[in-house]
């Protein structure tokens, strides 16, 4: 005897059932994230740094005596400086013109400085931030 094959139509039948319930339970599985998409609202930017607009205003304070601050200091007074000659002064000022020290560790993006040196340093420097704020002194 033999067997009769399923008519085509069938087969049919049977493929789009197998996909409409594939679908269902894909949207079944997506709403809640989906919800949780939608119930969150826009998004926030994250700022870098403060906004001149957002900083605390200056506090009043006299620079440490006989410390060099590394964002203001000229050529000479950096090479002033142990272990700091003509070369290490200039990328010094080349460093802070594009991104102004905020700590003595910030040497660090400048070729040529490491632990030791910036040891070396920190009983002699300070740092001021731009908006007159100190941001980093011996002691702290």
């Amino acid at each position: 005897m033999r067997r009769r094959p399923f008519p085509q139509k069938l087969w049919n039948a049977l493929g789009v059932s197998a996909l409409l319930a594939c679908l269902v339970i894909l949207i079944a599985l997506a709403a809640p994230a989906l919800r949780g998409l939608l119930a969150r609202g826009p998004t926030q930017t994250l700022a870098l740094r403060p906004q001149a607009a957002q900083a605390p205003p200056p506090t009043p304070q006299s620079p440490p005596q006989g410390l060099l601050n590394l964002n203001t200091a000229t050529k000479e007074q950096l090479m002033s400086l142990p272990g700091i000659g003509g070369h290490l002064a200039e990328q010094i000022i080349q460093q802070r013109a594009i991104h102004p020290f905020y700590f003595v560790e910030d040497l660090r993006a400048v070729s040529g400085f490491g632990d030791k040196r910036i040891a070396a340093l920190r009983g002699l420097v300070y740092v001021e931030g731009p908006a007159g704020r100190e941001t980093d002194q011996p002691g702290d």
